[in-house]
């Protein structure tokens, strides 16, 4: 863990002095975790795919003007969340007009037995998460996912911190009621 935080700051240090080899790097380190959140949000991996890329996109564009004082990880995150939301905003079928979620990655099983409770299990999960208002969606990712404080969500949605304390709690129940023990 402490040798994870002293690369994450090296990394902001060499990306804030304008090194683009940081911003590989840090593509490297954090591209799956930020695809599968973005996937998770967006139920389409190629939307996701173009989600992550948009935001180091930006990153690139605007090196020399951003600078990254909290955990690089959460930043991203929360990048990837205030995009995927503004695509979502954006598009005029609504958030799930093509919601066939594709996984961001497929970790290897040990059997074809574990494989097929893993996949019956991830699309239980997937139809869940579905069901839940994007807003309460988003919370409880970040949150679970993304590991990220009440307050660092409540900042990047806009909104009070017990706004996103509800959203959580109500994004809990509905998943609760929907899986009904099932996972």
């Amino acid at each position: 863990m402490a040798d994870s935080f002293v690369q994450e700051k090296i990394l902001v240090q060499r990306f804030n002095r304008g090194d683009r080899q940081a911003l590989r790097r840090i593509y490297d380190l954090y591209r799956v975790d930020l695809m599968t959140l973005a996937a998770a949000l967006l139920f389409d991996r190629s939307r996701a795919e173009d989600t992550v890329h948009e935001v180091f996109a930006r990153l690139l564009q605007g090196s020399p003007r951003i600078r990254i004082t909290t955990s690089l990880r959460g930043y991203l995150l929360r990048a990837v969340a205030n995009t995927a939301r503004n695509a979502n905003r954006q598009r005029r079928g609504g958030p799930f007009a093509d919601a066939q979620a594709e996984p961001a990655t497929t970790p290897e099983s040990p059997s074809p037995e574990g494989a097929a409770v893993r996949a019956e299990r991830c699309e239980k999960l997937t139809a869940a998460l579905q069901q839940l208002p994007y807003e309460q969606r988003e919370v409880v990712l970040l949150r679970h996912y993304g590991d990220l404080p009440f307050k660092a969500i409540a900042k990047c949605q806009g909104v009070s911190i017990s706004t996103v304390q509800g959203r959580y709690r109500y994004g809990l129940d509905k998943l609760r009621s929907s899986l009904a023990g099932d996972l």
